[in-house]
């Protein structure tokens, strides 16, 4: 029953706008936020929704992924750390303006589906690792079929003794 309450959001320049909305509870009736009295307050606001250059950074104009999706109710946490920083100063600004608190904020991409996401990600990682291993074991049979063929072979030394000693024991008649 989570919604974002897009009319507490707000963003961070620096290069780039560092956009972030809060993730409230909803009252029955509520879509995304889209009525103001119809989120429930919160005494801290733990969960916020990011994306960057989706709002203009001076008003409450999130408009990231997914933003405005009924079906949409949970995310997948940001698991980027070089823009973490900028996303917390953003909240700062945040709490500044609404006079809210987000003491130890966690910083989610907003989605539909973020289980399946979560699934497709996984499936995508087993399915390089199993590239991965098979191209390791391509290149070492290739490697040792490839050392059989250069120690297999006899020296020139070892050739030119096999053939005296032929030689030395072929009868006479």
């Amino acid at each position: 029953n989570s919604h974002l309450d897009l009319t507490k959001s707000i963003g961070f320049k620096q290069e780039n706008v560092y956009c972030v909305a809060p993730v409230s509870k909803a009252l029955p009736g509520a879509v995304n936020g889209s009525h103001r009295r119809s989120l429930q307050a919160l005494e801290n606001y733990d969960f916020w929704a990011v994306g960057m250059n989706c709002c203009s950074g001076n008003s409450p104009d999130f408009k990231c992924a997914h933003f405005n999706d009924a079906k949409a109710s949970g995310g997948l946490r940001l698991m980027d750390d070089d823009q973490r920083p900028f996303f917390r100063l953003a909240v700062q600004q945040a709490e500044a303006t609404y006079k809210i608190k987000a003491a130890h904020p966690i910083f989610i991409h907003w989605s539909p589906d973020p289980l399946g996401a979560s699934q497709a990600g996984q499936k995508q990682g087993v399915q390089r690792y199993l590239q991965g291993i098979l191209t390791f074991l391509s290149v070492q049979c290739f490697l040792v079929a490839a050392a059989t063929l250069i120690f297999a072979k006899p020296s020139p030394l070892e050739l030119s003794q096999q053939e005296d000693y032929s030689a030395e024991r072929e009868p006479v008649m």
